[in-house]
């Protein structure tokens, strides 16, 4: 392990049971892979942002990483010691370094703890700072921007901005080294959450804290991360310096995020980008690029020449039957709908008219299993998992992006010197 990393996360995997009963145990029920194969480093100082949609395995990661939740397998090496095989007070100690701030600054507060006994609590777990906890809590909730005098009030009595800087004093009660923020500021307004982040910064500067900060707001994980990780479907799909995530997104989910953040103008003409279709179970999650159900750059199988206008209206046409997000009164308003210019020839052409056929006798899903069958199974971004760095624009720290776009023989989605990246390998 390198010097400067605090934190590594090696193929870490967390599985959750379905088993809810006696019966259960004689039934065989795959299991929900929230996390499945996440590998990252946190490097002493640093605060990594981990973003993506929601459902998509962040907070399970972060309790994973702290041992709130035993991990199915990987490893977590903290200050070089694998958490995942700690246990007792072995854990217990190495817990004295590692914290937690919740997403609601409410919930996680005792309602009936004045915030004195709410902050000591952790030092009154460890053992630390007898007989000086309550001058320590006064000088934590000043370094929080809080009063010391409210040492005696209750959390009701605090705003939520105020309330989620007691969870940053509590957290920083025992002198920690690493803390997780799972979405610390999104249960507040705009302008309180400007505050706190100034405030988390300014105190890792002064405690030298290395923090893992998790948001779904883009726009938050820009202010403060040094470097960010991007998740999809308990995966990490992309990850990079801060900079070059947002300037030279090299995944497209990355690209889909970053297309969907408000633009705080309102004369801006167009239209945000918004991702189609849902995100897929993850008991039983797609065979290779977990987002290839989504992507508008699937690449097309090697098997059809077409070109990249021709793809590009069979993708649509057989995610849209997949999603059943069309009428189909009859033959010619499908194929306007979806083929403008007329149906493609060959191979590529017979499995469409039979879709369509499949479509109009209202064998839906028929049809979404032929297409499905015949188009995006076939694609590389099907058959294997996808793993890649790529050259940084913007700095120099490594840049994964896990996206068969990347590999050698992939010609660019986008049209060089007039070549159809479509057929450029043909």
């Amino acid at each position: 392990m390198s010097d400067d990393v605090l934190l590594r996360v090696e193929d870490l995997t967390k599985h959750f049971s379905q088993s809810s009963g006696i019966l259960d145990t004689f039934l065989s029920k795959p299991s929900v892979r929230a996390v499945d194969g996440v590998s990252f480093d946190i490097r002493e100082g640093e605060t990594l942002g981990l973003v993506g949609e929601s459902g998509c395995g962040k907070s399970t990661l972060a309790r994973t990483v702290l041992r709130l939740l035993d991990p199915t397998d990987g490893a977590v090496y903290f200050k070089g010691e694998n958490l995942a095989e700690l246990s007792g007070g072995d854990l217990r100690r190495q817990r004295r370094d590692m914290q937690m701030i919740f997403q609601d600054p409410q919930s996680s507060l005792d309602p009936r703890m004045k915030v004195g006994p709410i902050v000591e609590e952790p030092m009154k777990a460890h053992g630390l700072y007898e007989g000086e906890r309550e001058a320590r809590v006064r000088e934590l909730l000043e370094k929080v921007g809080l009063d010391p005098h409210h040492y005696n009030r209750y959390p009701h009595q605090f705003s939520g901005g105020q309330r989620q800087r007691i969870n940053l004093a509590r957290a920083l009660a025992v002198n920690p080294e690493f803390i997780v923020c799972d979405e610390p500021v999104s249960a507040l307004d705009v302008s309180i959450q400007a505050q706190v982040l100034n405030t988390m910064r300014e105190l890792q500067e002064e405690f030298g804290l290395t923090y893992l900060f998790i948001a779904h707001d883009l726009s938050v994980i820009r202010h403060i991360a040094d470097r960010v990780a991007v998740m999809y479907l308990g995966n990490v799909v992309e990850l990079a310096e801060t900079e070059e995530l947002f300037e030279n997104p090299q995944h497209p989910y990355t690209d889909a995020l970053l297309e969907s953040i408000p633009v705080p103008d309102p004369r801006a003409d167009g239209v945000r980008g918004v991702l189609d279709g849902d995100v897929p179970s993850p008991i039983d999650p797609p065979s290779g690029c977990r987002f290839r159900t989504r992507c508008p750059d699937l690449i097309r199988p090697t098997e059809y020449e077409m070109d990249a206008a021709t793809w590009d209206a069979v993708l649509a046409f057989s995610r849209a039957v997949e999603r059943r997000s069309f009428e189909a009164p009859d033959r010619p308003t499908v194929r306007r709908q979806f083929f403008g210019d007329g149906l493609p020839g060959g191979d590529v052409g017979g499995h469409v008219e039979r879709a369509i056929d499949e479509v109009l006798a209202d064998e839906w899903d028929a049809a979404a299993d032929r297409l499905t069958e015949a188009f995006e199974e076939p694609s590389i971004c099907a058959r294997e998992e996808p793993s890649y760095t790529v050259e940084p624009r913007y700095g120099t720290d490594e840049h994964r992006a896990d996206c068969h776009l990347h590999r050698d023989d992939t010609p660019s989605p986008e049209r060089v010197d007039g070549e159809d990246p479509a057929t450029a390998d043909d």
